[in-house]
């Protein structure tokens, strides 16, 4: 247990030895977490979760066993088989939905400033209206009218400044419902390529199998 600790004591003071690159967790799994290179040692985290991000600072010299961190600094091996390039579909899917959800969000927001400034816009052509046709009024109430005016310029400014982020936001919500269609196929597509594999497997074992196994002799030696 001594020599463990002080060789775990060792990898994490020369952890910048190791060209450390990130992997994460594959399919839907509660990978253990070992103190060594076998399922003999000590569990150092019971489970980690599918798509969790891991930090790999060491491989073992066959390769079947990495030396990773977790994001809250856990460190220990793990069978590298259940390491993974990317996350997983679902996770992106996940992050694709949250997306969508954000840019849903800051859309209808969005909609209602155009609804506000529009319905400020009508108001002030209004006001300006009324101040026209007072055309006796004193130099102060012409002077409100210019006032009045500029602010109308402005608010249509605004109005169609919002209007154009509007459609970029449409266009942003279209493109993410795509990407995120495209991830679920690819899940499905994923997922009918593994139950064909496993059927075609099950039909060359059952042709294979029976012509491999040696016959019954029937007569006496």
């Amino acid at each position: 247990m001594k020599r463990i600790i002080i060789l775990l004591f060792v990898l994490g003071t020369s952890s910048e030895l190791y060209s450390a690159e990130t992997r994460y967790i594959r399919d839907e799994l509660y990978v253990p977490l070992r103190s060594g290179q076998t399922t003999q040692y000590r569990i150092v985290h019971k489970g980690l979760v599918s798509g969790t991000a891991l930090v790999v600072l060491e491989k073992s010299e066959d390769g079947k066993y990495s030396f990773v961190r977790t994001p809250r600094g856990i460190e220990g091996w793990l069978q590298t088989q259940y390491l993974s390039d990317s996350p997983a579909g679902r996770d992106l899917a996940r992050v694709a939905n949250r997306q969508l959800a954000d840019l849903q969000q800051r859309y209808d927001e969005l909609n209602k400033q155009v609804k506000q400034l529009s319905s400020e816009q009508k108001s002030a052509k209004q006001q300006f209206s009324v101040l026209a046709s007072g055309s006796s009024k004193t130099s102060k109430e012409l002077e409100r009218i210019k006032a009045i005016s500029a602010n109308a310029i402005q608010l249509n400014e605004d109005n169609q400044r919002l209007l154009e982020e509007n459609q970029m936001l449409k266009k942003e919500v279209v493109l993410t419902t795509t990407d995120n269609q495209r991830l679920t196929d690819n899940e499905e597509n994923d997922a009918f390529l593994n139950g064909a594999l496993a059927v075609l497997l099950g039909v060359m074992i059952t042709l294979i199998v029976p012509r491999a196994w040696p016959k019954k002799s029937t007569e006496w030696a």
